[in-house]
């Protein structure tokens, strides 16, 4: 009888043990799986990120539609008020960099957005029959010559009311050389003679406007 308890004490320990074994292989699969899924997605990621800059030239224009709960509080009135689908606007500059504007700094030079390849977070324009060596050059010395200049706050909330009620330009505007992101990039290519938009809705225009143009197309 003694013997019979003594195997079934030791059967029993056996089988904890096998079941404790079992699930570290299982927590050890789990875990594997896991990180080789993120480590094939972060690669495949990067490879589309560089597909996509590949094809792109200088004075490409990049339009960004973030998630709407993600935005922050002046380009979610935008999009809830003035349906815009598009919310900010940067300007290629070669080399994975862009110029765009930040509420903190203004006009400013950052690398290509990470997930530039999402096609449903940007969409890359191009101006018809542009030539990217020459044209987009000037473009590009012109864009430079706005960096670090501020943030027209007052104009890009004013803008909001402006345009709801039919004005051309924004209620209010802080500074004669402040602008915004679409501004910017208006502003760049009308130095070198190119109307991204009719001149009269130029004062207070807006990304989505940009993704209207049709002077525009989308590459």
């Amino acid at each position: 009888m003694k013997k019979f308890f003594k195997r079934k004490k030791w059967y029993q320990k056996k089988l904890f043990n096998r079941k404790k074994i079992l699930k570290c292989i299982h927590k050890f699969s789990d875990d594997f799986i896991s990180s080789f899924t993120q480590i094939v997605n972060s690669f495949s990621g990067k490879l589309r990120r560089q597909g996509t800059i590949a094809k792109m030239r200088k004075g490409d224009i990049i339009l960004a539609r973030p998630r709407t709960f993600v935005l922050p509080l002046v380009p979610l009135i935008y999009r809830l008020l003035l349906r815009s689908q598009y919310v900010h606007s940067l300007l290629y500059l070669g080399r994975d960099n862009v110029i765009h504007t930040t509420a903190r700094y203004g006009v400013k030079i950052d690398k290509v957005p990470r997930k530039i390849y999402s096609k449903s977070r940007y969409t890359i324009y191009r101006v018809k029959d542009f030539d990217p060596d020459l044209q987009g050059e000037q473009v590009v010395k012109e864009a430079l010559k706005y960096k670090n200049t501020k943030l027209d706050h007052a104009g890009l909330i004013t803008n909001i009311p402006a345009r709801i009620i039919g004005l051309k330009k924004p209620l209010m505007s802080f500074g004669k050389n402040r602008l915004w992101c679409s501004k910017l990039i208006y502003q760049v290519y009308k130095a070198n003679q190119i109307e991204l938009v009719p001149f009269k809705d130029s004062g207070n225009i807006t990304s989505e406007d940009l993704s209207k143009s049709k002077v525009l197309k989308t590459i």
